[in-house]
């Protein structure tokens, strides 16, 4: 089990679970209705601190989530076929920002695990600007090129 306290859900999996429903929107380039990225995002972010309490092994919560997005995101009028595709990239980025956060904390010695939720979640947080950031970046990519596809016709 992994379970979050209700620190961790306010600090650290609410403003995840909007850059990654965010960042789906962008990836699947669906315009932004406010009133149902805002409830969906809450609904996943509250989905999956439950999840985690579930007792099962380490990964299939994650394989949970990611099949509750696609389905949230289906419901909210993305094509299924974009919601799969940019909810496995971002589910992609966001383990490898997690990764590349974890291998900067190792490298200066810092273990998270016998610290305070509230320390836990400030260490998390460079995961989640870099997470930010690939979404910027591709958003950037994605409108260029779209300007060069629009000009060379």
């Amino acid at each position: 089990m992994l379970k979050l306290t209700w620190i961790e859900f306010f600090l650290r999996l609410i403003p995840e679970t909007f850059i990654l429903i965010g960042g789906i929107h962008i990836i699947s380039r669906k315009s932004f209705d406010m009133p149902k990225y805002i409830f969906s995002s809450i609904v996943m972010a509250i989905l999956s601190f439950f999840i985690r309490w579930l007792p099962i092994y380490f990964g299939v919560h994650m394989m949970i989530n990611v099949i509750l997005t696609i389905c949230a995101m289906v419901i909210i009028n993305i094509g299924i076929m974009r919601a799969i595709y940019s909810t496995l990239l971002i589910t992609f980025l966001l383990a490898l920002s997690e990764f590349l956060n974890m291998i900067v904390l190792n490298l200066l010695n810092i273990n998270i695990e016998s610290l305070s939720p509230f320390i836990k979640c400030l260490f998390g947080v460079p995961s989640l600007i870099m997470m930010s950031l690939f979404i910027i970046a591709i958003n950037w990519f994605l409108k260029r090129k779209e300007g060069i596809k629009y000009v060379s016709n």
